[in-house]
């Protein structure tokens, strides 16, 4: 009896994989159902056959398992890409938001200190360092850090003061 609980554990687990993937219920209960049987073993046939059980168990596993991976099943569970940046399409959006430093435009709405700056007929969202400026006010784009830019009034500002920030 425990061999055909631990056979029908490992059926419902390869089930799990296979047929109905992310139902993790059937996948536990097919665990449970083979950490069962050993201890039905152990039980019933005392401690050499719970060990035989074990080691048995532990085998058919394991190459069921080996199978599941040389077929490809694990691929479903494991991320194929990388979350990691390349440092090349950083330096290029760095680059492309550089664009913007030393330009003038038109405060399209009330910078307090966030807004929205149209520069060359692109809108984008600007901050000030910490001054009100109001609609239609001419500004300049004179830093910008990985998240913003920061602008001024553009006739406070020297044309050649742009920089970029850590």
């Amino acid at each position: 009896m425990p061999i055909l609980l631990v056979v029908f554990g490992l059926g419902l687990i390869v089930a799990e994989v296979y047929l109905i993937p992310g139902l993790n219920i059937v996948g536990i209960v097919g665990f449970l159902t083979v950490v069962f049987a050993i201890g039905l073993a152990f039980n019933e046939h005392g401690l050499t056959g719970g060990v035989v059980m074990t080691a048995g168990t532990l085998v058919v596993s394991g190459g069921v398992f080996y199978l599941m991976w040389r077929t490809g099943a694990w691929e479903r569970f494991v991320l194929a890409t990388s979350l990691r940046t390349d440092e090349t399409g950083a330096q290029r959006e760095s680059e492309a938001r550089a664009r913007y430093l030393g330009r003038t435009g038109t405060a399209v709405t009330p910078l307090r200190p966030t807004g929205i700056v149209d520069i060359g007929g692109e809108r984008i969202e600007v901050a000030t360092e910490g001054e009100f400026i109001a609609s239609g006010s001419l500004v300049r784009v004179v830093a910008m850090d990985r998240r913003r830019y920061f602008v001024r009034l553009a006739s406070k500002e020297a044309p050649d003061s742009a920089t970029i920030r850590s």
